[in-house]
């Protein structure tokens, strides 16, 4: 009986090779090209009791990085034995996957990861016992959320309005930012009537406010198997975007902070949502109807390194139409 590995790699060539080179070794390679995949994919051997000796994990993955997806499947399918692979070899990834079973430097040879695996404890020839992912999509939120772009005319204060909504029972967010807005609120409410309420009542009358855009905040509209997948791996992580959402005005903010948006495809969005949502500079995503549907807050060590990811990360992304980013600028501390 042949051995089952899992190979996540983005690189096509190599995944070609290795899967060449292993069968002639006596396995069977099951390819995945990012983190999302390989974890659909190990559902999917666990729910049709298939069984697997090991996943090879690439440290630079185009969706969620490698040590991420490391400490995802340890919390997850704890008995599956990882390898990682880098061709990025140092001292410091070498003990950051300290976690994984064997790491192996790029380049090496069929025989060098053949030699690995022996060397390993294969799991006897049944079904790994992996721990399921969720079953049950999270609650419905009792609330709604939606973002607000505000401009501002030549009468305005900007900062006596920004204090007045940075403190009203509704905003949860108010960001002085440069751009084609002066602000953006992110606003919440028991439902959607109630924000609109407010926006039409107490934002858009307010003296100096031009105009008022909205992007009401949505729930992504994705397989049930991929929620449960990126709930996993949050859960894996320690809840850190939950606890980074919660602290964004003390900590992001304490370097430098952008607003992004997206228009995205919709037929595109399943990819590239994932890939947005663990980016390590990325605070939070949010789904959005709206000019744009999908909202970043991005943090960095300065603007610069924002604009970098952007450039070279996200407007790469096939399906990505549009993206603008809004700098937040500090008016005052509070």
């Amino acid at each position: 009986m042949e051995k089952q590995v899992l190979l996540i790699d983005d690189e096509a060539s190599l995944r070609r090779s290795v899967s060449l080179g292993l069968m002639q070794k006596g396995y069977q390679t099951e390819p995945c090209e990012n983190g999302m995949r390989a974890l659909q994919t190990l559902e999917t051997f666990k729910k049709k009791n298939m069984p697997l000796g090991c996943a090879i994990v690439d440290i630079r993955l185009p969706d969620i990085d490698g040590l991420k997806l490391l400490k995802t499947i340890k919390a997850n399918y704890p008995q599956l034995p990882v390898i990682i692979i880098t061709g990025y070899g140092s001292e410091t990834i070498a003990e950051e996957a300290r976690t994984a079973d064997a790491y192996l430097e790029k380049p090496f040879t069929v025989e060098d990861l053949a030699r690995v695996l022996e060397e390993m404890k294969a799991p006897a020839a049944e079904a790994v016992s992996m721990e399921a992912l969720p079953k049950e999509l999270p609650a419905a939120q009792e609330s709604v959320s939606a973002y607000a772009l505000v401009s501002l005319d030549n009468s305005a204060n900007l900062l006596n309005t920004y204090r007045k909504l940075y403190y009203h029972e509704n905003v949860l967010y108010c960001d002085a930012i440069r751009g084609d807005y002066e602000l953006v609120l992110l606003l919440q409410a028991p439902t959607l009537d109630d924000i609109n309420e407010v926006v039409d009542t107490q934002i858009r009358t307010m003296q100096g406010v031009a105009e008022v855009s909205m992007l009401t905040v949505d729930a992504p509209m994705f397989a049930e198997n991929v929620i449960n997948i990126m709930g996993s791996v949050d859960k894996a992580l320690g809840g850190d975007k939950d606890e980074d959402m919660v602290v964004s005005n003390q900590t992001a903010r304490t370097r430098v902070s952008s607003y992004v948006m997206l228009e995205v495809e919709k037929e595109k969005m399943e990819g590239i949502y994932p890939s947005l949502h663990f980016n390590d500079q990325v605070v939070n995503c949010d789904c959005t109807n709206g000019r744009f549907n999908i909202v970043l807050l991005m943090k960095g060590t300065s603007y610069s390194e924002i604009e970098n990811t952007i450039r070279n990360r996200f407007k790469t992304m096939e399906g990505v139409l549009r993206i603008k980013e809004y700098p937040i600028i500090t008016l005052f501390e509070a």
